[in-house]
């Protein structure tokens, strides 16, 4: 509350002392008070129609004020109603209980805002929706306490972002291949369809289906965010370790059809770049260094490994700023329309949005495209039914750079700290970023890295992705008899495909290197005054990606989930009783296959049959399935709006741990005490300033299930097929070849 007063007071006095003189001014005199008659400090007292005049209430809710007459002034506090009155007199504001009377989605249902036990925060879409971003999860930074979101690329349409939720670390677990860090993302929750997190497909990484469908959701088509960070996400029990992100979509509103259209427009440009050295200041610090080296006291040669002093002049008019030159602003559009509407049988909800960037450095196509459309009847008084299709699809082109190390994501690193006194092109030809000796040169790294010719030799990376979500409800509500009213029941199945497809292809080039250079010390690429300049260029094939390929993988992932709910609300006088139980089952399976041709011919077709070793194809293919089976509780109490108890069980099975293993249990227990509701409280006068405070308390479990499955299951085979499979001693002279965890190691047994 302390923090609210100190806003009202700098709006206040910032509106006081730009005050503008005026001839005609009169002087109003008004008090504003609470519904209990008691004074309200800091409130802020604005003159309509007059920029820069107004002022505060100070400490007994009194205000002066100099304006125009036949004026009205907006009386305005945080957490009350604001007022549009004329001046002077008194004015009372009623207290703004609406973000408490609020919906709020938690797990399995809603809970209104004031009766929460648990941390769960909400975010205001309003704050999102004029955003343009390539993904939801970047649009969230600093949004929700507690929330960090952190991608390893900055690159528009780059590794999808990762969201943290109290700073939850990796998960380090002996995998097939080690060990491996596993995801700390968030459980993902979308209109109760919860999606699997962080696939295992072999030694394969299938990825995060839930990040992936979190972040193409486009702003337009959510109605609410909500994030569970304590023991209220025990209610996903196993799979709640990290946290839990809700996402309600939109629903039509009662009336008429209305059609909304958005659109934004937005730039993406850096606000400043590092400093680098002029190419005269990197040749000074080189000769330094090298001077000061003391292991090169006795080996250094003056003329040939430093530069020169004709070569140093030389350098001072060099400034080959290649990152400058090839930067650029980069443009995003982002558009969506949708019709919604609603009777007292029908509420209806479709929409389809576009979103589209290009990038700063160098080419890139990245485009997608949402549609959502949902429907809800209802039957009969009684019944309703739900039906909802969504999904994406998601189109990205971009260069293919594969060399060195440098990669797409490293272009910016490379084009910064190429040094100035090196061309892009001598004579023409594409040259190495070779340091000042012509001898010394590097190999797999960056100095194979050119930024143009990887940009236009056709080499290409594409990706596309399409999602696609299914979800349909029946709900039976038990009002129409007494003894049941408050009840519900509710069926619902949800299922969900993903399927990504990635073409690569790489090719061989050649770079150049200039074997006879300039300058005294024969160091320089470009002449020095006075000079002949007839270089000598040696060329040099590389590969991208080890040698020229063809590649292309495919991944598809299944998943659909059930859920049977009996949900009761009912408030007998002071007490409000909820509680909920529900059996949810789900399945997960995920295929991913992938192959290979090297030496594609310089007409290929792009096909396996248009390279030269289809005979290298190197076919790969991995599969994953998993299923769960849950039973859900949860019992929720509040007496006067002021004793709050929330008490939840978890059962969850996993079939991707041993049999006698599958189930975990996962309880929680919350309380809750709004002591803002006592009516001594309401009686201390030094606590008027508060208007809600709640003292929480929470205590649960939760758990992790996003491991590799099968770890528990040890399985046996031979290196030799004609010795069959065998139990005990192998015979003297074989080498047996064991397999765990689909790792293999031979052991010779002589």
């Amino acid at each position: 509350m302390k923090r609210r007063f100190f806003i009202s007071l700098c709006i206040g006095l910032m509106a006081l002392f730009a005050v503008p003189a005026f001839a005609q001014n009169q002087t109003f005199k008004g008090n504003v008070v609470d519904e209990a008659g008691e004074p309200i400090i800091g409130a802020s007292v604005v003159v309509e129609g007059q920029k820069g005049m107004g002022t505060i209430t100070d400490m007994d809710g009194n205000y002066t004020l100099q304006a125009p007459a036949n004026v009205k002034v907006t009386i305005s506090y945080i957490g009350y109603i604001s007022q549009t009155v004329k001046p002077g007199g008194q004015v009372k504001l009623k207290e703004d209980s609406q973000n408490l009377e609020e919906v709020v989605v938690v797990g399995y249902g809603t809970q209104k805002k004031a009766h929460l036990t648990g941390s769960i925060a909400t975010v205001d879409m309003n704050d999102v929706s004029d955003l343009s971003g390539a993904d939801l999860a970047s649009s969230l930074t600093g949004l929700v306490n507690g929330m960090s979101v952190q991608s390893s690329s900055d690159r528009v349409g780059g590794s999808t972002p990762t969201i943290r939720i109290r700073d939850t670390q990796y998960n380090t677990e002996l995998g097939s291949v080690g060990l491996t860090q596993r995801s700390i993302s968030p459980l993902y929750v979308i209109d109760g369809y919860v999606y699997p997190n962080d696939i295992k497909v072999g030694n394969q990484d299938g990825g995060n289906p839930g990040e992936e469908a979190f972040n193409n959701l486009d702003p337009s088509e959510v109605e609410s965010i909500s994030v569970l960070k304590d023991a209220s996400a025990a209610v996903y029990g196993s799979r709640a370790a990290n946290g839990v992100i809700l996402v309600t979509t939109k629903r039509g509103k009662m009336g008429k059809p209305r059609i909304n259209y958005s659109g934004t427009f937005g730039i993406t440009n850096a606000i400043g770049r590092p400093e680098m050295l002029s190419a005269y200041e990197y040749g000074r610090l080189y000769n330094a260094v090298q001077a000061a080296d003391p292991m090169k006291l006795s080996t250094l040669n003056r003329k040939d490994d430093l530069f020169q002093a004709d070569e140093l002049e030389a350098m001072k008019s060099l400034d080959y700023d290649l990152l400058d030159k090839y930067w650029k602003t980069g443009y995003t559009q982002q558009h969506s329309i949708n019709v919604s509407g609603a009777t007292d049988v029908v509420n209806y909800f479709a929409g389809i949005a576009y979103f589209k960037q290009d990038g700063n450095l160098g080419k890139l196509d990245y485009d997608r495209w949402n549609y959502r459309a949902g429907v809800d009847v209802k039957i009969s008084k009684s019944l309703k039914a739900n039906l909802t299709v969504s999904g994406n699809y998601t189109n990205k082109n971009k260069p293919n750079v594969k060399v060195g190390g440098s990669g797409d994501e490293n272009d910016y690193r490379a084009l910064l700290t190429r040094p100035r006194y090196i061309p892009e092109y001598v004579n023409g030809a594409p040259i190495f970023a070779y340091g000042p000796s012509s001898a010394t040169k590097a190999t797999n790294n960056v100095q194979e890295y050119h930024f143009d010719l990887m940009q236009t030799n056709g080499d290409f990376n594409e990706n596309k992705n399409s999602n696609m979500a299914i979800n349909g409800s029946l709900e039976y509500n038990f009002d129409w008899l007494e003894i049941l009213r408050g009840l519900k029941l509710r069926f619902s199945y949800s299922k969900s495909i993903t399927n990504d497809k990635n073409n690569q292809y790489g090719s061989e080039y050649t770079l150049y290197a200039m074997t006879n250079r300039t300058g005294s010390g024969a160091h320089l690429y470009t002449p020095i005054a006075g000079e002949a300049y007839a270089p000598t260029l040696d060329d040099d094939t590389r590969y991208n990606g080890g040698t020229s390929y063809l590649s292309r993988d495919m991944s598809r992932a299944d998943n659909y989930q059930m859920n049977f709910t009996a949900q009761y609300q009912r408030q007998f006088g002071d007490h409000d009783v909820s509680a909920l139980f529900s059996i949810e089952k789900s399945e997960t399976e995920s295929e991913w296959l992938k192959g290979e041709v090297t030496f594609p011919y310089p007409f290929t077709n792009y096909q396996s049959k248009g390279a030269a070793n289809t005979t290298k194809i190197d076919p790969q293919w991995t599969r994953y399935e998993a299923g769960t089976l849950s039973y859900i509780g949860r019992i929720n109490y509040a007496y006067q709006n002021r004793y709050l108890a929330e008490f939840l069980i978890r059962a969850d099975a996993s079939t991707k741990f041993a049999p006698k293993n599958y189930w975990g249990t996962f309880p929680s227990v919350s309380l809750g005490w709004v002591a803002s509701e006592e009516p001594w409280f309401q009686k201390v006068k030094w606590l008027q300033w508060v208007d809600y405070f709640k003292l929480r308390i929470s205590y649960g479990l939760t758990g992790r299930d996003n491991t590799a499955a099968w770890q528990w299951l040890k399985t046996y085979d031979f290196s030799t097929e004609q010795y069959g499979p065998e139990l005990g001693a192998t015979p003297t002279g074989r080498t047996k070849t064991f397999r765990m965890n689909n790792t293999s190691a031979a052991v010779n047994e002589d």
